[in-house]
């Protein structure tokens, strides 16, 4: 998904690192039993390239695995920046979301072979017709989102990307449905790493009330919401987004 940042990073002098979450890809299936364990692969993988300082970035359902790594790294984390992320959307009961948020997160979610089925559906429809899942994503999307959807370099891109997470097994989203809509146990109010949070205020895929939410709950987060704005306006803004992880440093 981020090769298309590739350009745009490589001018500003940045170095983009862009892990498969497990259960994606090529990444092995690992169970985790709480999103603060998957923490844990981060501060592997930022050991292993012996990472001391860098800024975690976390866009959608990346969103909720950067704050555990930023509660468990942060003397090592320069600046968090979160895009359209999922926000804790267990505590729905103070949370405003539509009919069909309410029934992913609050119906779907706990029931394995419900969330099975979904997924299961979608790879299929996915390898067997990617044209027709393609158009069933621009239905569910705000019409600001279509203009980017629209642009045959983002098109190809999410096509290649929900084929190739999903292309050894639907473990990788099974269990981030799981560890979203469960207790996140993280310290939220002590996390003071630097945030940076953009969220659509239109956005149809996740709950904006959430991600507002959860900017609430960070100690030392600046929100700012895109007006009118969908799930995909980033694939347009990439360049603000990094000028934003580029000051970062000194």
């Amino acid at each position: 998904m981020f090769a298309l940042t590739d350009e745009g990073a490589r001018a500003r002098g940045l170095r983009i690192i862009a892990p498969e979450r497990p259960g994606y890809g090529l990444s092995d299936v690992h169970h985790f039993d709480t999103l603060a364990e998957t923490a844990c692969d981060v501060r592997a993988l930022a050991d292993a390239l012996e990472l001391d300082r860098f800024v975690l970035l976390g866009v959608s359902g990346g969103g909720p695995h950067a704050v555990a790594a930023a509660a468990l790294l942060k003397s090592r984390v320069m600046r968090m920046v979160l895009i359209a992320p999922v926000g804790p959307v267990a505590a729905s009961e103070h949370i405003r979301m539509s009919h069909l948020h309410h029934f992913i997160f609050s119906r779907m979610a706990p029931s394995h072979h419900a969330a099975g089925a979904f997924f299961l559906g979608l790879r299929t429809m996915i390898d067997w017709a990617p044209g027709a899942a393609y158009q069933l994503l621009m239905q569910r999307v705000t019409a600001s989102d279509h203009e980017a959807l629209l642009r045959p370099e983002v098109r190809d891109n999410l096509q290649a990307t929900l084929r190739e997470g999903l292309r050894r097994s639907i473990d990788g989203p099974l269990q981030d449905l799981r560890l979203y809509c469960g207790p996140w146990d993280l310290p939220l109010g002590e996390i003071d790493v630097p945030t940076v949070m953009w969220q659509g205020s239109a956005d149809t895929i996740v709950p904006p009330d959430a991600a507002y939410h959860l900017a609430g709950a960070l100690h030392n987060c600046r929100l700012e919401v895109v007006e009118g704005a969908g799930h995909y306006w980033v694939f347009g803004e990439f360049d603000r987004v990094l000028d934003t992880v580029r000051a970062s440093w000194p």
